[in-house]
């Protein structure tokens, strides 16, 4: 088994495309690259991140679900989760960040 030790963000995105347009869900790099890992038998894959007391346990549980250690995700109770706001342009290759904290 091949372990994978991720470092990034488990954050929330809003994302806004010609095509419509979310508003705060689940994103972050480490979420996205657990979840790419997941599709791998032969991977044990572990996350390292900080998530704010606003972070739900619903979104921590599909990590989780899929296998993916939280064990190195701090929840630190009086913080707020990174959130990154985005507009993705007709090519969707460029993208401006509208926000992000």
């Amino acid at each position: 088994m091949s372990k994978l030790v991720i470092v990034g963000t488990v954050a929330f995105d809003a994302i806004e495309t010609p095509f419509g347009k979310t508003d705060k869900i689940l994103g972050g790099a480490a979420t996205y690259i657990g979840f790419s890992a997941a599709n791998f038998d032969n991977v044990d894959a572990a996350a390292v991140s900080v998530v704010g007391g606003d972070f739900p346990q619903e979104y921590l549980d599909l990590l989780t679900d899929r296998k993916i250690s939280i064990e190195g995700v701090e929840i630190v109770k009086e913080g707020k989760t990174f959130f990154w706001s985005g507009k993705y342009h007709n090519d969707m290759n460029t993208r401006d960040t509208l926000a992000k904290n």
